[in-house]
């Protein structure tokens, strides 16, 4: 007689939430389990979760088909991995239990290359390769004799977030919020960034007459023989004549940085730092979130009102100073493609990341012991676009390194990404006074990412004009990672919405996208409270049940600022 062997064979997909077949959610139509925990079984059914019927999936219509039925014990039906065999056959494990995995007959066998098929007809996806399902918490190939009975579920044809065999932690934080920690892995290696689609060089689409359309983006353009230039007036004005050269194409797309899923233990990188001003009008779309400091009063009247209402996100962490403290790096790190994630575009931006940044010697030697200033804390609410400003933000390469008297962060290093930073930041880098002024324009630095230490929960700031049908909103005040890979809101009906990212941009200007959050065409209506789901880059999710309460009040003085607190915050490594 076997023993059942006690397995954590769990599964996560980043959507999930807490389900039951027999109270509040429907019962599973199949029998696939890819989730146990102490209520049960689940499986997933139109990108939902689903409660397995125990009663109909332990009974003859899910064992009839194998040998095992008839020594009491079910068929495999997520997994065909052996685990060992015996006279009666093939056994395999599934959520703590032996069960027997069903022989397939030569005309049954498929060539299902590196991934191999599935013992079930489950459908979770399709493309060009044909019909996939998960087994085992693995990516599988649906086999051909399955392909009239297969039910396909699709959304915006991505695959859903691949389950894990690698175990999932769900804990109810102090702050009501719900948190659920998984292992999340990376779609089939086939799923990489197309080309971008073409637009014609006119309209929105156009790049006026600065830049040039190369590989269907924008680009900045400069004259070979003058470093200083920002574009070629001074030599024709057309790229590839007269020493008027374009900037590579690639810089001015996203999809060349690796995905980083830890903020702890990152390297050192050494670069360069010029400064834009102060701004609430940041690619991030963080608004005055950032900017206002209840350490640095010269932000106007504006961030003394918002500092009244919003106190946590004006004041610092204990003994740190980050409020004040933005940048905006280069355009194609702010705007970034990872394979893990759905979408075929720029699918992640690293808004709300936060770094550790030391001014260097020009050498790109730290200043000896009580020399120099201090290391500073920094948090990215912007973009340096390639487009607008070559001379700095399209890379090494393009660098105009005639013009300042150090040479290590000029041209940046390999892996490296220019760091434009706030007035406040660079005074500090400076004098260690965000009063003390600004003597260099360009200073060498290193810096490094670092979980971000932020003070009070996650807020929303939600735009005027919300509704139950549209609205858009931004997530600020992010602990840890501080940048988000999904946002989701609950409809009235109970199911689930991902928002999706602006998608007013020009196609030509990927750089350029605008970072909030936004309602997809064909969903609502939305009523309030609603609840909300964040997704971290370290793919942990976030719950927060009643996070909007109301969507605004027009007679509110600081209505088109309306921060929402949620509640809830992820918590600290």
């Amino acid at each position: 007689m076997r023993s059942t062997q006690a397995l954590g064979l769990t599964a996560l997909l980043v959507a999930k939430v807490l389900a039951s077949c027999q109270e509040g959610y429907e019962c599973c139509s199949s029998c696939n389990v890819i989730y146990t925990d102490d209520d049960g079984n689940w499986g997933v059914e139109n990108d939902q979760w689903c409660g397995i019927d125990e009663e109909k999936c332990s009974g003859s219509g899910a064992t009839e088909k194998c040998f095992s039925s008839k020594l009491g014990y079910p068929c495999c039906t997520s997994t065909t991995d052996v685990i060992t065999e015996d006279e009666d056959g093939k056994w395999g494990l599934e959520n703590g239990d032996w069960c027997g995995i069903q022989e397939t007959s030569a005309a049954e066998e498929d060539d299902c290359g590196e991934y191999g098929c599935c013992a079930h007809c489950n459908a979770i996806y399709e493309d060009e390769d044909g019909l996939w399902g998960v087994s085992n918490g693995e990516w599988c190939k649906i086999k051909k004799n399955c392909s009239a009975s297969a039910t396909t579920t699709k959304s915006n044809n991505t695959k859903t977030t691949k389950p894990t065999s690698q175990g999932v932690t769900r804990t109810t934080l102090e702050n009501g919020g719900v948190l659920e920690s998984g292992v999340f892995t990376t779609l089939p290696p086939s799923h990489t960034q197309p080309p971008y689609p073409h637009a014609e060089n006119t309209g929105l689409a156009s790049c006026g007459a600065k830049w040039t359309l190369v590989d269907n983006v924008c680009v900045a353009m400069y004259c070979e023989d003058d470093l200083s230039s920002e574009n070629c007036d001074e030599c024709g004005g057309v790229a590839g004549e007269n020493g008027c050269v374009a900037v590579d194409s690639s810089l001015c797309k996203s999809g060349i940085w690796e995905e980083v899923h830890d903020a702890q233990d990152q390297p050192w990188k050494f670069s360069r730092s010029t400064h834009f001003g102060l701004t609430y009008g940041g690619a991030c779309g963080f608004g005055l979130y950032g900017l206002c400091t209840t350490k640095y009063n010269e932000t106007g009247e504006l961030c003394m009102r918002f500092c009244d209402k919003y106190p946590d996100l004006c004041a610092d962490p204990p003994n740190i100073s980050l409020r004040g403290n933005f940048c905006a790096p280069n355009g194609n790190y702010y705007t970034q493609f990872w394979s893990s994630l759905p979408g075929d575009y720029d699918n992640y931006l690293s808004c709300g990341e936060c770094y550790e940044v030391e001014r260097t010697q020009p050498d790109g030697s730290s200043y000896p012991e009580g020399e120099g200033t201090d290391n500073i804390l920094l948090q990215v609410v912007d973009s340096c676009p390639c487009t607008a400003n070559a001379k700095w933000c399209c890379g090494s390469g393009v660098d105009h390194c005639n013009e300042i008297d150090f040479k290590y962060g000029c041209p940046i290093p390999e892996g490296s990404w220019h760091v434009d930073l706030s007035d406040i930041a660079m005074s500090r880098l400076q004098t260690n006074d965000p009063y003390g002024g600004m003597v260099d324009g360009v200073i060498p630095i290193r810096y490094k990412r670092v979980p971000c230490p932020v003070k009070g929960n996650i807020h929303v700031w939600l735009r005027p004009g919300a509704g139950q049908w549209y609205f858009a909103l931004t997530v600020v005040n992010v602990a840890n990672m501080g940048s988000l890979v999904a946002v989701e809101v609950q409809q009235s009906d109970g199911q689930w919405v991902p928002l999706v990212r602006d998608p007013n941009y020009s196609t030509t200007r990927p750089q350029e996208r605008y970072g909030s959050w936004t309602v997809k065409q064909g969903t609502g209506p939305f009523t309030t409270p609603m609840n909300m789901r964040f997704t971290d880059s370290a793919f942990n999710t976030l719950t927060a049940e009643g996070a909007i309460q109301s969507f605004g009040d027009v007679d509110d003085d600081m209505y088109d600022f309306y921060y929402i607190d949620t509640g809830v915050q992820f918590p600290m490594p």
